[in-house]
């Protein structure tokens, strides 16, 4: 047991060390970009790696350990108050990001102007995000809280098309439907029965305003990463959303009794401050600096796959049928609110070359 915590400990070190240097090579200093990365007329990445690559790799890996986060801090909770454990992991990935701008020379400064949007995303991205989170997962089950979470691109859906980022067309809107209709579904197909007053009930409305959180810090992070490298807005929303949930937590921190936790906690903590909150959000936008964001988004889509796997398989999370065939029906929400009107267009074009045929012969 005690070689096993060794070389995790071990390895969290070695991660430190590569995202150090993920972030020094290529990190753009100003604009969130380097010089080298090609956009298109709007100013989107442009996918510079068509084939399956060592990038796609580590999105899976990313999509992988975010799943599997929620679980571990399910057990965790067990060791520690909801409060006292998120606060402690967002205090290590907090002094990670330190060294990590410190390592690459990012700094803090900012753009007057861009202060109050970076405060809104701390707040949004991860303060909020943090408080719905984590009394969500504290209330229902890990796997519950997985296919719940599968809702975030459907809020970013609907508050572009709000905000006039993107249009939503009609499919979108059927998309959006289905989804929502998913959602429901997951919760009433619990398998211990339909139950509207429990604390499943609860949980997965909170962990579906966590999605909501999430989808503004995503879609107003949009003009900001136009002067802040997405590696220092991401430790700047951390660092700043902590303290921001520090009032919400310090109580339950400063009461908590850190001596009786044990490896497996501490391994807990580690994995869920390290590899979740720093590792997992440098590949992430990584990602979508060297293969865009239509790309990397679609990986999006495994994180509650892995979520549920890892909570059926270590938790004992029982699932029902109903809410397989749910989750399945919020995927295909998200697919056609994605790429539906795409999908009507290359079946129309498909049905015109039919005809075309049709008549030459």
């Amino acid at each position: 047991m005690e070689e096993r915590g060794l070389s995790i400990k071990i390895s969290d070190r070695e991660v430190l060390n590569s995202v150090t240097q993920l972030t020094s090579t290529d990190v753009g200093r100003s604009s969130g970009r380097d010089e080298k990365t090609p956009t298109n007329k709007n100013n989107f990445v442009v996918d510079q790696a068509p084939g399956f690559g060592l990038t796609d790799l580590l999105m899976v890996l990313t999509t992988m350990i975010w799943g599997a986060n929620f679980s571990v801090i399910k057990v965790s909770f067990s060791q520690l108050s909801p409060q006292a454990f998120n606060l402690a992991r967002f205090f290590l990935s907090s002094l990670i990001y330190l060294v990590i701008l410190w390592k690459t020379g990012e700094g803090f400064g900012l753009r007057l102007q861009d202060l109050p949007r970076v405060i809104f995303l701390a707040l949004t991205g991860i303060t909020f995000y943090q408080l719905f989170f984590i009394a969500g997962l504290s209330r229902t089950t890990a796997s519950l809280a997985s296919m719940a979470n599968a809702m975030s691109p459907i809020f970013i859906a609907v508050l572009s098309s709000l905000f006039g980022f993107d249009r939503l067309r009609w499919t979108g809107w059927l998309g959006i439907f289905l989804s929502f209709a998913g959602f429901y579904g997951i919760i009433l197909g619990r398998p211990s029965g339909v139950n509207l007053s429990g604390s499943d009930l609860r949980g997965a409305f909170l962990i579906l305003l966590a999605a909501l959180m999430w989808a503004f810090y995503t879609i107003f992070a949009r003009p900001v990463l136009q002067h802040i490298s997405p590696t220092k807005l991401a430790a700047l929303t951390n660092i700043l959303g902590t303290l921001f949930y520090l009032p919400f937590a310090w109580k339950d921190f400063h009461n908590a009794d850190f001596t009786k936790v044990s490896l497996g906690g501490w391994l807990g903590l580690i994995y869920s401050g390290s590899l979740a909150l720093v590792f997992g959000f440098i590949i992430w936008y990584k990602s979508v600096k060297r293969v865009g964001n239509a790309r990397t988004g679609v990986y999006s889509n495994l994180t509650p796959v892995f979520g549920v796997l890892t909570a059926v398989i270590f938790l004992g999370d029982k699932i029902s049928l109903v809410q397989i065939l749910s989750a399945v029906v919020i995927f295909g929400g998200v697919y056609l609110t994605r790429n539906g009107h795409q999908l009507l267009k290359k079946l129309a074009i498909s049905d015109r070359k039919s005809c075309e045929a049709g008549r030459i012969t």
